[in-house]
């Protein structure tokens, strides 16, 4: 369902705006579509993730400036197959995780471990690019490439003109009205920054960090130079918070990988004599991630206290545009 971003009213100059914005995102999640169909260059499916991710983030900000049924359309088929990239991305950054512990192994009685690790999410990613091939069938024959180019193409004819003055104060005016209610959902998680245990929560605040960010990417042309510094602040916050929840998704799964190898190897061999030889290596696995966590929350949390001085959040986004005429 796309989010409420308010009542902003749908001036031309900002539906002029979205249609530039718009067919931009768009064309970036379609053009990678024959690299991800070939699953050669994992990074062509890293950047067709992140595309499905900015579009999805872009449409809600400009309400109005196209029919709710269609936008909604849209947005439920860049999701669909947001989902299956997400999946299939997620293991392949879960490989290379992996694959960067065992190279780095110096104690040979963790690596069987490992390296049956790696060999489930081999297998893993392989089932993965089936759904990622499902997707992308469904996308091309689907309402995302079929109505929006030519929508917003007609949108920006009939916005043209529409237009009697310079566009760039009015969007600016509405990129700060949006990026200030993105920050406050942002600095509503403050209370929650000092609390390691708070696992869902700092999920939820890297979300709504990322959702600062692509707002402040869709409107960056808008707002001088010092959008560049706020967008280098953000990227250090997300990382940060994005490095936590991937130790937080390791620390979960690691047990429950264990207790399926132990059933497999006694389904298999009718004793756990091999699964012993496993068990070092993720044992292993499960305390590195959670030293990593600790290690990656204190630098947010030092991340945090200073971002809270000046000039801080606020004084980014009080900066934007002052450079411009």
């Amino acid at each position: 369902m796309i989010p409420d971003c308010g009542t902003l009213p749908p001036e031309p100059e900002v539906c002029l705006f979205a249609s530039e914005v718009l067919e931009k995102r768009a064309w970036a999640l379609l053009d990678e579509i024959p690299g991800v169909r070939e699953n050669k260059d994992p990074e062509c499916l890293h950047r067709m993730r992140v595309a499905s991710r900015r579009f999805r983030n872009a449409l809600p900000l400009f309400p109005g400036c196209f029919p709710s049924s269609e936008a909604k359309r849209w947005e439920k088929e860049a999701r669909r197959v947001g989902r299956a990239l997400g999946e299939a991305r997620d293991a392949d950054v879960q490989a290379d995780s992996i694959a960067g512990w065992l190279a780095g192994l110096e104690d040979a009685r963790f690596k069987p471990g490992i390296e049956r690790l790696i060999l489930r999410l081999s297998q893993k990613r392989e089932k993965l690019q089936e759904r990622v091939l499902e997707a992308l069938d469904r996308l091309e024959e689907g309402p995302l490439k079929s109505e929006l180019p030519e929508a917003v193409r007609g949108l920006s004819v009939d916005m043209r003109l529409a237009c009697p003055t310079e566009t760039g104060p009015i969007v600016r005016d509405v990129a700060l009205k949006l990026l200030t209610r993105r920050l406050a959902e942002l600095e509503a998680f403050d209370s929650i920054a000092g609390h390691p245990e708070r696992v869902e929560e700092l999920h939820a605040m890297r979300i709504a960090g990322k959702r600062l960010r692509y707002t402040l990417e869709v409107f960056r042309p808008h707002l001088g130079g010092e959008a560049a510094h706020f967008l280098e602040k953000l990227k250090e916050m997300q990382d940060l918070l994005g490095e936590i929840h991937d130790c937080d998704v390791w620390i979960g799964w690691l047990p429950v990988f264990l207790e399926k190898e132990k059933c497999r190897t006694f389904r298999y061999f009718g004793h756990g004599r091999a699964f012993a030889r496993l068990r070092p290596g993720i044992l292993f696995l499960q305390e590195a991630y959670r030293a990593r966590r600790e290690e990656k929350f204190e630098a947010f949390r030092a991340f945090w206290e200073k971002s809270r001085t000046s000039p801080g959040w606020e004084g980014l986004l009080a900066g934007l545009g002052r450079d411009l005429p």
